[in-house]
């Protein structure tokens, strides 16, 4: 229950502070698209084309941990992650909506994640996740903001 009051007072406070939400917007498929490429970055560990998608100062809040305010404090985290032999994702964005001013949009999903758990054997897991896309200038998106939590499966 506290994830969606989270999540509606995120998206109620990007409603207010940057007016309706635009319902068709030929943007939506250019971060599906992109999200996409990035997934396909991610499963490949290919660390320089997984940050590529990443927006100036993003900012992501994994759980448990202090938030990665810095672009290397982000590449530090994925660079572990990518190193384990066992890490995928299998993940889908269930939504994406653009604000009107078309310069930001917002996103959830959900992602299935295999890993090394502590006992150093293949674990899977299931968590939830919201994300806030920035147009950059020559029209391509970027994640700007990246926070999951992870779920019982």
């Amino acid at each position: 229950m506290k994830q969606w009051a989270v999540s509606l007072i995120v998206t109620g406070l990007l409603l207010f502070n940057h007016g309706q939400v635009i319902a068709e917007s030929p943007d939506v498929s250019i971060i599906e698209s992109t999200y996409t490429a990035w997934l396909k970055a991610t499963n490949a560990r290919d660390i320089e084309a997984w940050a590529s998608y990443l927006a100036p100062n993003a900012l992501f809040v994994p759980p448990g941990i202090r938030s990665l305010t810095t672009r290397e404090a982000i590449l530090d985290y994925y660079r572990k992650a990518f190193a384990d032999p066992n890490f995928a994702l299998d993940c889908r964005q269930l939504s994406v909506e653009v604000s009107q001013s078309g310069e930001m949009a917002w996103a959830h999903g959900y992602c299935q994640a295999a890993f090394t758990g502590t006992s150093g054997h293949k674990e899977h897991g299931t968590s939830r996740w919201f994300k806030i896309w920035y147009k950059q200038s020559g029209g391509s998106w970027k994640c700007g903001v990246n926070t999951w939590n992870y779920q019982d499966t």
